[in-house]
């Protein structure tokens, strides 16, 4: 055999013969090079029977064994010792998931080449609720490659689903799921194994569908309800892969401090950051944070500062590390963000505009105006106070206070820019040409009315 291919199954009966049949109708051949190891984790609906339907079709091709309920590392461990002794590589599929048909082809072809490297992922794409491709893709944008995690620290890593390991890898470290972690064990066996060889590979030619489901029942769905996902975690699982970096390195390596980093982010989502609220009482809820703030501690601020998130994110960040951060400057940024009028009114001679300037990277401050520039001139608009602001954990992280505003200009001027003036800053917002957005509304209509008119012969 060439491959074997665990699947950990709990519950996905509507999805189980979508996920067999990725991995039965392969480009390569099934029966002469794949074992498929199903492990069910005491399904209550009908998965045993599914299972078994494909057990009796390829009974040399198959193991299907049962168990008590016992979590995804338990299932996954014994699907590991349920390996062919002849494979020569292993991989994970779960089971509500599916793999490209070309995928074990070219992982195959990917090990082949890369002689000495002995873990090979793939991009992750959505199926099911939502679709497009993980943002993580970005690391197979330039084709079938390597990444060296001392050089490439920004290519974090986190799934097991999609991940490919030679044989002799798991043969050589024996490392196994911990089955005390209840949340992101996947990502910790990963980064195990990455952490010691300090390589992977990226296989773009092929995809994994991971599936986002429309019941929102899925474990990580689930997992942001139980308080285990907080504190617990945390320590034992952020804080392992800190001490496994310092353990093989002698230092917390800059790619395990993205990596955290990455992750953490998800709990300031304001989803989970509002569940979290529910679950958590105050004192668990003190607890967290403070789990929060001992990691956020060991991670240099240059990796925190580096993150594509929300700029509050990494305000509140700093501001939990202690760090006294001096006014973060995204005017560069700030092109991209627009003032969003909420109101025009015709008074004869004038306009009257009202609207406010509200996003993720800047909060206006008192001192702060928005103008109207027309011509050689300026009018500037009168502060109205809105009631906005953005919570974190108790942490104001954004106070809108002063981002309305409401102007009076000409009726006669058509043609005008909105722009932002603080103490340090002067950026053009809005470009606004109303000759140039009736000709665009004109022509939609035509447009629109001719296609009516074509409908209706």
């Amino acid at each position: 055999m060439l491959f074997s291919i665990i699947v950990p199954i709990y519950n996905t009966e509507k999805y189980l013969y979508e996920t067999l049949d990725s991995v039965v109708n392969q480009s390569i051949d099934f029966e002469q090079n794949v074992q498929l190891i199903l492990v069910d984790d005491g399904s209550t609906d009908k998965s045993n029977e599914i299972c078994n339907i494909y057990k009796r079709k390829y009974p040399k091709n198959i193991i299907y064994i049962k168990i008590n309920n016992s979590g995804p590392s338990v299932t996954r461990n014994i699907g590991l010792e349920l390996v062919n002794e002849s494979s020569e590589y292993i991989g994970f599929l779960d089971s509500d998931d599916k793999l490209s048909k070309d995928a074990l082809f070219h992982i195959k072809e990917f090990f082949h080449k890369e002689t000495k490297v002995r873990i090979a992922v793939l991009p992750i794409h959505y199926i099911g609720c939502k679709q497009g491709e993980h943002k993580l893709n970005y690391r197979f944008h330039k084709g079938n490659r390597v990444i060296n995690i001392l050089d490439q620290y920004n290519y974090p890593h986190y799934y097991i689903g999609g991940s490919f390991f030679r044989r002799t890898l798991l043969d050589t470290h024996n490392f196994k799921f911990d089955e005390n972690v209840k949340f992101w064990e996947d990502a910790l066996f990963m980064n195990k194994l990455i952490l010691k060889e300090t390589c992977y590979g990226v296989v773009s030619k092929s995809k994994y569908y991971y599936r986002k489901r429309a019941e929102n029942n899925s474990l990580v769905d689930n997992s942001w309800f139980l308080k285990e996902k907080y504190s617990h975690m945390l320590k034992n699982s952020y804080n392992n892969l800190i001490e496994l970096s310092k353990e093989y390195h002698n230092e917390i390596l800059p790619y395990i401090q993205y990596l955290l980093i990455y992750h953490m982010k998800l709990y300031m989502y304001p989803r989970n950051r509002e569940i979290i609220l529910t679950v958590l009482n105050e004192q668990e809820l003190r607890e967290f944070v403070d789990s929060f703030v001992d990691i956020l501690r060991q991670i240099d601020n240059k990796y925190i500062l580096e993150q594509n998130m929300n700029s509050y994110y990494i305000e509140l960040m700093l501001e939990l590390k202690g760090v006294i951060k001096p006014e973060q400057h995204f005017m560069d940024k700030l092109v991209d963000k627009k003032v969003k009028i909420t109101n025009i009114k015709f008074y004869g001679t004038f306009l009257d505009i009202s609207g406010h300037f509200i996003n993720e990277l800047y909060a206006m401050k008192k001192e702060d105006r928005i103008y109207i520039k027309y011509l050689n001139k300026r009018i500037y608009g009168e502060k109205i106070f809105l009631d906005h602001k953005i919570n974190i954990w108790g942490y104001t992280v954004r106070d809108y206070k002063y981002a309305g505003f409401k102007m009076k200009l000409p009726s006669w001027v058509f043609k005008f820019s909105i722009c932002i003036e603080g103490e340090n800053f002067n950026v053009v917002l809005n470009e606004i040409n109303f000759i140039k957005s009736f000709i665009k509304k004109s022509i939609e209509k035509i447009r629109n009315y001719k296609y009516k008119e074509d409908d209706a012969k």
